[in-house]
């Protein structure tokens, strides 16, 4: 009798035990996943060599040379009470749990935050204060995105500091089709310090402004109504599952990013400190990645890195104000060649589709622009404008999952055009002259040989003529460089030798090993 009410009671319990180990798992791979994101970015992936030196592929990912789960009670509430911080650093079960989840579970983790937090930090603690906000809150990032800038969860939070599609929209980050700001890390760390801010003029205190952080202030003002409390610790069975969790995580992250070096974390010394290389301009003509890429020679996948917040590698810099990061050294030669690189090879990067065989002397172009919407515009009005259909439009939008389209979005059009053919090509060999022209000018500005300067400048209308010469003359080509050619190449294309293009070209050994994209090469 006494061992079937046993039985009872554990069948009757049971599903509570389930339901909360598999809540508490829930959390901790929402963690690993957006950690397991990171690694497959740029800036990581171009230190994949130092992290697999660092963490070799045979070494436990799960072990720790100091095993947090050894460590006395006593011992973490010590270090604890020794961080100045303005959240109150309570330690219990909950605290010492996450702690162990952190140190024995994701040290290697652990490790690459803080490598990152050495560009990150700075940033995050520059913008907190500056809005009155404890500088401490940055660890908020480690429970919230595992520095993961593009991490999205499950209910649709984005980026660093998990902003809701709403409450981003109150605080002014834009979100469209073809930006997210909840994606950039100073806007979106701009409208943390806000929203955090906003809080703490609510409850006054720090603890209780991280529970609405995570589950709103609605919940929060109701799991005090229901207590009668104000203390994040008397309401805690009164919050949502999921922020009883919160608060306890943000603690132990404090702890770990304090004393990882007592539990043998090292910081994986990433190289490139983002901060120090990059800076930002305004950008005011419309461009793409892959012209920013080609010309300038960097490479896309970084240029993606370094600002996540655009979503379809396109920046619309005509229509809104916008901004761009790039390494340091970029920056004056994009504000010389901002014309040409918007123009650079623009029917390749905006999609565009030729129709017809090379014998036909007209062509249809697929034309791809954004439409802006409207008060009271549709799916429907926005197809038949246009002349497409619905079904075309949601297909280029893919994106937009809503039926009720927000003013202010940003859509992708795509309409068929008859142009000729020859005008076509004359116009794309023109933006790929002015690109070159343009980098042989922020070339001669920066060189100290003054003659040679005024040369290069002398010399760019003789070498437009060139170019129309050379669609009269038989015996002369005009071969316009493209990724990854070198001069011999082009001249085993051409039945040529090498000698003879940089005799017909005036190149030398430097300048021939440096042919750039987009330059032009006279052929005989």
């Amino acid at each position: 009798m006494k061992n079937n009410i046993y039985l009872c009671l554990l069948i009757l319990f049971l599903p509570f035990v389930v339901f909360s180990q598999v809540e508490r798992t829930e959390e901790y791979l929402n963690y690993e996943r957006n950690y397991n994101e990171l690694l497959k970015s740029y800036y990581i992936t171009s230190n994949e060599k130092l992290l697999n030196e660092k963490f070799p592929s045979s070494e436990n990912a799960y072990s720790s040379n100091s095993k947090a789960s050894l460590i006395a009670d006593e011992v973490y509430e010590q270090r604890l009470k020794s961080i100045p911080s303005a959240v109150n650093l309570v330690y219990n079960q909950q605290v010492r749990n996450h702690i162990i989840y952190y140190l024995d579970r994701m040290n290697r983790s652990v490790g690459v935050m803080l490598g990152l937090s050495k560009y990150y930090f700075p940033i995050f603690e520059n913008i907190l204060d500056s809005y009155g906000v404890p500088t401490d809150l940055k660890y908020l990032v480690v429970i919230e995105s595992a520095f993961n800038p593009k991490a999205v969860s499950k209910a649709g939070a984005t980026g660093l500091w998990q902003f809701m599609y709403a409450t981003g929209r109150v605080y002014d980050l834009r979100e469209n089709s073809i930006v997210d700001d909840r994606c950039d890390p100073i806007k979106s760390t701009i409208a943390a310090a806000r929203f955090l801010s906003d809080l703490y003029n609510i409850y006054n205190d720090w603890s209780l402004v991280l529970a609405a952080y995570n589950c709103g202030p609605g919940n929060v003002n109701k799991a005090m109504k229901r207590s009668g409390k104000r203390d994040f610790w008397d309401i805690y069975t009164f919050l949502p599952r999921e922020t009883r969790n919160y608060v306890p995580a943000f603690i132990a992250a404090t702890y770990v990013m304090n004393f990882y070096d007592k539990h043998g974390i090292e910081p994986v010394a990433l190289t490139q400190p983002l901060s120090l290389i990059n800076d930002t301009i305004k950008v005011s003509k419309d461009v793409y990645f892959g012209q920013i890429s080609d010309v300038l020679q960097i490479p896309l996948e970084q240029l993606k890195s370094l600002n996540p917040q655009y979503r379809m590698d396109y920046i619309p810099g005509t229509q809104a104000e916008y901004i761009l990061k790039l390494p340091f050294d970029y920056i004056d030669q994009y504000i010389e060649l901002e014309d040409s690189i918007s123009n650079y090879n623009l029917a390749k990067y905006r999609g565009d589709v030729i129709e017809g065989k090379d014998g036909d002397s007209n062509v249809y172009v697929i034309k791809t622009f954004y439409h802006k919407v409207k008060r009271n515009e549709t799916w429907n009005y926005i197809a038949r404008k246009y002349g497409v259909s619905v079904s075309e439009l949601r297909s280029w939008n893919k994106n937009i999952k809503r039926n009720k389209l927000k003013i202010g979005t940003m859509l992708t059009v795509k309409n068929k055009v008859l142009v000729e053919k020859e005008k076509m090509i004359d116009k794309e060999e023109n933006e790929k002259q002015s690109a070159f022209d343009q980098n042989e000018i922020v070339e001669a500005n920066n060189s100290d040989n003054q003659p040679q300067k005024l040369e290069k400048q002398e010399d760019k209308t003789s070498k437009q003529k060139d170019v129309k010469t050379s669609k009269t003359q038989n015996t002369t080509k005009i071969h316009v460089v493209k990724s990854g050619e070198t001069l011999s190449a082009i001249a085993k294309k051409y039945g040529t030798t090498e000698q003879k293009l940089r005799t017909l070209n005036g190149f030398n050994n430097k300048t021939a090993n440096k042919i750039r994209v987009g330059q032009k090469i006279k052929i005989k």
